[in-house]
């Protein structure tokens, strides 16, 4: 569980990783920019951790679902999505998680970095899918995160999950 930062709100994860993949159940409730949020969502990976699927539902709009084939091709509604081709990672803008499915993925060492291009979903003021390059390097204590001009210095626990996003998310122990 995170308990946001920057505006009232939290994110509950149900979490499961076996042999056959990696699922993540998560809801996130906030009051972001004026505007009360209820966001689930639901992000499906192979073993490797390369994103497969993912639905989002906010409250008062229809479900969104992507899938994808883990190399880089997206379909949404059984269309491709050519804007998201070459693209393996998911960053959903208001849940912390989304930053594991890289770190998990690329299992990169210290001093080490990847520059990715990913399906960047932003939720507020309305659900909008699109591409966004994104770069990725490892710290001693955990990842800088690096997009556009933003920069985070993300704090890690052994599973790879956020336990500090400065100015955004904490995780509650």
């Amino acid at each position: 569980m995170w308990r946001a930062v920057e505006w009232p709100g939290s994110e509950d994860l149900d979490l499961s990783a076996d042999g056959t993949g990696v699922v993540a159940d998560g809801l996130v409730v906030a009051a972001v920019e004026g505007q009360a949020v209820r966001m689930a969502y639901r992000i499906e990976c192979d073993p490797d951790w390369r994103t497969r699927s993912v639905r989002i539902e906010l409250h008062g709009e229809p479900p969104r679902r992507l899938t994808g084939d883990g190399n880089g091709t997206w379909f949404e509604d059984g269309r491709e999505r050519a804007d998201l081709a070459g693209c393996i990672d998911v960053d959903i803008a208001l849940t912390p998680f989304t930053n594991t499915l890289p770190i998990h993925r690329l299992g990169l060492a210290a001093g080490e970095s990847a520059d990715l291009a990913i399906v960047y979903v932003q939720p507020v003021p309305r659900l909008d899918i699109s591409r966004a390059e994104q770069r990725y390097t490892r710290t001693d204590t955990g990842y800088r995160y690096g997009s556009g001009t933003f920069r985070a210095d993300l704090t890690v626990d052994a599973d790879g999950l956020v336990t500090e996003y400065p100015g955004l998310w904490t995780m509650e122990r």
